[in-house]
């Protein structure tokens, strides 16, 4: 097995001894993930908008593969500007998505469950031996899920979400699909779920949500002191480990000394964009560019608390703690928004437009994003009464081959120059 997966071994071998929280999180995620698939152990999927709170309780290798790609892209950055990473054999950027079509995959399905199809396909992925799946936040990601529980053969366990959670009784539902996750891990791992270590789990992860509360007040300050969103990826990897906890509490901490130091994201703040999707994954850059060219800051995005709500739970009781991560994890991005009717999604949006003093809206998305691409009209109509610039513009997160930068940085460019002019 130590021959596979090439570039994440590579990427593991040169982050591992960096001391920066963020990137230890990182190399501890990748490790474990190759450390199980040379020991033999259990490896989850969850899927990218659920949190790994509970497998983390349960001691077993969560791997969000719609991340997997992009820690590999560490080591073939590396490897192109001639550094340490001489030796990486990368993919072309394309082969997992051309793979999946190969198979019979539509273009119409969601570019991440392309990518994890054709990443299996490949061999370039370790295969998981059971999956994690909600129905939120669209039938795109269950169709896609099928097809990789049908490939790969591990056993999949799909958290099926109401559509309206006021509703009586819906959340005593949802609560016991979150029981039914747990003794499903336990059926398919061999483990059983300590409660006592549930406990510990949850209230480390309290602690991290503190954390992250804390730095959210401090990217509504206007001017901004720091360009957004506020990062939290472990919620996906590692949160509940103190080693999760150190990175957000680092990123706080160099934010609170922004703060300190009166430093500003910009020279001359000139918009604020509130950021309605995720950040385009071919074009990490966007943002600096945005910033640089224009004065434009971000300080929210659908990866923020401002779509989240995510609260510290009670730890009182094993009960509790289940039920404050069943509602924890029915709040995540796209989880919120994309499992009942549009208003949840417009609110969100126009509540991070208030509460995070937006000057504007952009609202763009993968193309097989159905749930979100429906409700377009309905947000674009509320903000013309209500006088919100917002634009709102068609690209794929994840295939740069469907609208070139150049059409993107055009689009946005002459947006925010429109809304600076007002």
């Amino acid at each position: 097995m130590a021959e596979k997966y090439q570039p994440h071994r590579l990427t593991y071998e040169l982050i591992k001894g960096i001391p920066e929280p963020t990137i230890k999180v990182m190399a501890d995620w990748v490790g474990g993930i190759l450390s199980a698939v040379d020991e033999g152990k259990p490896i989850v999927y969850n899927q990218f908008t659920f949190w790994a709170d509970s497998m983390v309780a349960m001691d077993l290798q969560a791997l969000v593969p719609e991340f997997w790609p992009i820690a590999g892209r560490v080591a073939e950055a590396l490897a192109a500007l001639g550094g340490a990473a001489e030796g990486a054999e990368p993919e072309p950027e394309y082969a997992v998505l051309d793979a999946a079509e190969a198979l019979g995959v539509p273009p119409e399905v969601c570019v991440a469950g392309r990518a994890v199809i054709g990443a299996l396909l490949l061999d370039t992925m370790p295969p998981p031996s059971m999956i994690v799946v909600p129905s939120y936040p669209c039938d795109n990601t269950k169709a896609a899920y099928q097809v990789i529980a049908q490939i790969s053969g591990a056993p999949m366990y799909l958290l099926d979400c109401p559509y309206w959670m006021d509703e009586e009784g819906a959340m005593e539902y949802w609560v016991n699909q979150y029981k039914g996750l747990i003794s499903f891990m336990e059926e398919h791992s061999g483990k059983k779920l300590d409660y006592d270590r549930l406990k510990e789990v949850a209230e480390e992860s309290n602690r991290y949500i503190d954390y992250w509360l804390e730095a959210e007040e401090l990217m509504k300050m206007k001017p901004l002191p720091q360009n957004g969103p506020f990062p939290v990826p472990e919620i996906l990897t590692k949160i509940g480990l103190p080693i999760a906890t150190e990175a957000v509490k680092a990123r706080l901490d160099a934010l609170k000394a922004r703060v300190a130091n009166g430093e500003t994201a910009v020279p001359e703040e000139k918009v604020r964009v509130v950021w309605n999707y995720l950040p385009v994954l071919w074009d990490m850059e966007l943002f600096n560019w945005m910033a640089a060219e224009f004065g434009a800051v971000i300080p929210t995005a659908m990866t923020s608390w401002s779509w989240m709500f995510a609260e510290p739970i009670d730890i009182s009781t094993p009960e509790s703690i289940i039920r404050g991560m069943a509602r924890r994890a029915v709040n995540s991005y796209m989880g919120r928004q994309g499992r009942g009717a549009a208003d949840i999604w417009i609110e969100d949006t126009l509540n991070a437009f208030e509460q995070w003093q937006g000057d504007c809206i952009v609202v763009h998305g993968a193309l097989g994003c159905k749930w979100l691409r429906g409700s377009y009209g309905y947000l674009r109509d509320i903000c013309r009464q209500r006088g919100i610039p917002v634009t709102l513009f068609d690209c794929d997160i994840g295939d740069r081959r469907v609208v070139p930068q150049e059409e993107v940085h055009a689009r946005i460019g002459e947006f925010l120059e429109t809304v600076i002019a007002r």
